[in-house]
């Protein structure tokens, strides 16, 4: 089992403890899926006993409540006052873009927990469904918002737009995790991001 590094403090061990944890957590999912995933796995995986690992987060549920925490918050992070509407709209493909060539592993393993969360019986369902209503409003008030700012052109069926680029962000994201490797993910979303200006922006 890893030892804390020499020098570090205490809330320097707690993140590292916890980083780690989150590395962790991400491969198993992406492997098993996040209900075949049990925290004694995920605190071997990460090289800390199972005691340990319950001690500081109590258990997968919380482990996984982190996880969302932590990267749902950098998908939907606060746009600066002088944000357009289209620049709100457009920010979702630019956050995933960079978790993309930043956290690539912790990226993937959120698609899979979103996929494998819509089963009837999952325990993750009913969050990751507020967690997406949430996203598809945010898009939504960012083409109202750039019909009045004018960065998005008038007249467009709103509902027709959010259905469309939500389904472009979906297919994508399924396609990256389903596919063999050589899907492209990053180019795929410069194209998705070159389309919405070219059919919404104005």
């Amino acid at each position: 089992m890893p030892t804390p590094a020499r020098g570090l403090t205490q809330p320097e061990r707690v993140e590292t403890s916890r980083r780690r944890l989150m590395e962790a957590a991400a491969e198993l999912i992406v492997e098993k899926g996040w209900e075949a995933t049990t925290a004694a796995e995920i605190g071997r995986r990460a090289g800390y006993s199972r005691t340990m690992v319950h001690a500081r987060f109590g258990g997968k549920e919380a482990i996984l409540e982190d996880f969302l925490q932590e990267y749902v918050s950098r998908l939907s992070p606060d746009l600066l006052p002088q944000a357009t509407g289209m620049d709100q709209v457009l920010a979702h493909i630019d956050r995933i873009r960079d978790l993309y060539a930043h956290d690539r592993d912790v990226l993937r393993a959120m698609f899979v927990s979103t996929f494998e969360a819509m089963k009837t019986t999952s325990p993750l369902r009913e969050r990751v469904q507020q967690q997406l209503a949430g996203g598809v409003a945010n898009l939504a008030d960012g083409l109202r918002k750039g019909q009045r700012d004018k960065s998005v052109r008038a007249g467009i069926d709103l509902d027709r737009a959010v259905s469309d680029i939500t389904a472009a962000f979906f297919g994508l994201a399924f396609q990256w995790v389903a596919l063999p490797s050589g899907f492209d993910l990053d180019a795929e979303l410069v194209h998705a991001r070159e389309r919405i200006l070219r059919d919404y922006g104005a």
